[in-house]
């Protein structure tokens, strides 16, 4: 079981990782991608933001699930525990971007488009609420305590 310190701290990691799971999103939407769309690194930026965001993205299932270290339910206990993805969605992450495997040499490149526009608003909507409650019922959590450096 965690402290309330370290859950209190593993907040701000935790909204990290809701911003780099939209990394690759807002990458486009901004229209970063423009500034750099003619380099050679292009190709790679876009993988390593793509790979990135999914990375974060499964984070926050497991945020959801609660199956690690710390999980929503940890807060808010109301919360429940219940996956972002589905089975398939889940496999299908863990296949071919999380593990080496034979995956994209069997069934050829995979389009990550679709998994992000089915997964990222909910992910973003679930945080958003979690957040929203926890600040409701437990804003201690957002308070600064006195002992903290960044209040001197």
């Amino acid at each position: 079981m965690s402290t309330f310190e370290e859950r209190r701290r593993f907040l701000r990691d935790l909204d990290y990782v809701f911003k780099q799971a939209a990394a690759f999103h807002e990458f486009y939407t901004s229209g970063a991608d423009k500034c750099v769309s003619r380099h050679p690194m292009f190709r790679t930026i876009h993988n390593a933001l793509l790979e990135s965001s999914l990375s974060f993205l499964r984070k926050a299932n497991e945020f959801f699930r609660g199956n690690r270290d710390i999980a929503a339910s940890d807060f808010l206990p109301s919360i429940g525990k219940s996956w972002l993805f589905t089975k398939h969605d889940s496999t299908l992450l863990n296949d071919r971007v999380m593990h080496l495997s034979l995956e994209e040499a069997k069934n050829g490149k995979m389009d990550w488009a679709a998994f992000l526009e089915r997964n990222l608003p909910e992910a973003q909507k679930r945080y958003s609420a979690f957040i929203a409650e926890l600040k409701r019922e437990c804003p201690e959590y957002f308070c600064q305590p006195t002992n903290d450096p960044k209040n001197a």
